[in-house]
Order: C-alpha cells, then sequence, then structure tokens
C-alpha cells in the first residue's frame, strides 16, 4: 500500500500528514486515557496505529500527557490552547505538521479502515473535507489544510470552541453518507468510545 497518501491540487502534489487527536479529559471514561481502552484484547490506539503507520510517513499524536505517548515514537504536539477541546489540538498540530494537508481521526475509534482514511485522505483539494452521516458532520475523521489556521485561530479569539465553527470561513467538501455507506454499510469505522458501556 501507499506510503505516502498525496492529493493533486492546482499548484501541484501535495502530501497529507496524519494526527491522532488524544488531548482530551476522557471525563465520560472516569479520566481514564480512552486511547488505551482495550477493544478486542488490544488498546484503542495500537488498532489505530496498526492502520494508520503504514499510510502516513508524517504521524503525529496530540496529546496533553505528552510522557504516556512517548513508547510509540510519534513526535507529540500539546495544546496551546488549553480548554479548548478538539479544536485546541487541531490547531496546534496542523501548526506543527510539515505536510500540507491533515488527516485526523478522534482517540476513540477503534474500528479504522485503510480504505475510509483513505477516502478521506486522499480526496479531491478543499480546505476542509468532512464525512457527513445523518446531515451531522464527522469532524473528527476528516482532513485539513494548514490554511484552516487562521480561521481558527479567529474562531478561537472569539471565545468559539464547536469544532465546526470555522467552516464558514473555508472551502469545505463534504463526503456524503451514501458514499461513505459503500464502504462499509454499517459505518463501522466512525463508530467511537464515549462511555465504558460502549466497550461491551
Amino acid at each position: 500500500m501507499q506510503r505516502t497518501i498525496t492529493i493533486s491540487t492546482p499548484a501541484g502534489d501535495m502530501q497529507v500528514a496524519g494526527a491522532i487527536l488524544a488531548g482530551g479529559g476522557a471525563t465520560r471514561m472516569g479520566g481514564r486515557p480512552k486511547s488505551f481502552l482495550e477493544v478486542g484484547g488490544r488498546s484503542i490506539l495500537e488498532r489505530q496505529l496498526d492502520v494508520l503507520r503504514p499510510l502516513f510517513d508524517e504521524l503525529w499524536i496530540s496529546a496533553n500527557d505528552g510522557p504516556l505517548y512517548a513508547p510509540f515514537g510519534l513526535p507529540i504536539v500539546s495544546d496551546d490552547v488549553r480548554g479548548a477541546g478538539p479544536l485546541g489540538g487541531l490547531i496546534a498540530v496542523l501548526e506543527a505538521v510539515a505536510a500540507d494537508r491533515l488527516f485526523v481521526v478522534a482517540c476513540d475509534m477503534p474500528y479504522l479502515t485503510a480504505e475510509a482514511v483513505c477516502r478521506v485522505a486522499a480526496a479531491p483539494d478543499a480546505d476542509v473535507v468532512v464525512p457527513v452521516v445523518g446531515g451531522r458532520p464527522e469532524p473528527l475523521f476528516a482532513r485539513y489544510s494548514r490554511r484552516c489556521a487562521a480561521a481558527i485561530r479567529a474562531r478561537l479569539a472569539a471565545g468559539e470552541r464547536k469544532m465546526t465553527a470555522f467552516h464558514a470561513d473555508v472551502e469545505v467538501r463534504v463526503i456524503p453518507e451514501d458514499e461513505l455507506r459503500r464502504l462499509d454499510p454499517e459505518l463501522r469505522f466512525l463508530a467511537n468510545c464515549n462511555t465504558p458501556e460502549d466497550l461491551l
């Protein structure tokens, strides 16, 4: 499988980096980092890395408890806008990567597939490429251009924390639900673990 995902743009081919957003407080998990919860006998993080490492030469972890993730040998970036939730993690890693585009996934999605990741990460160019299910975007399984950074910073400065707040300020390409279901009729790759009961 291709090791570095690229997309074609009028400016030439652009590389895509990958990142796992793991900076949340895991309050619904009793404070346990969701990355290390086991699903099928392996941690969610290990399961995700099995899929992501073969796809991305540049792969990051966004986390505020960096020492926990150091053994995995990946670059780690912490939020510089604390209390901003996933949007704070996105801007931190977006400004740290070398690649022009960044695919991000939440740390609580244990059922990633390479096919689904590539469908989003290698989509035709736009500032944001985001799946939409049930009329709602999935911004934690999406691709972002570094051009989004200024729009995100402006929204954060205005006190906005919603992950999609800046979408109105940039070019957004939507991947519709029917196309996603052709990859997986049950959309299992988008399933996440928000409570301990989700692990059962």
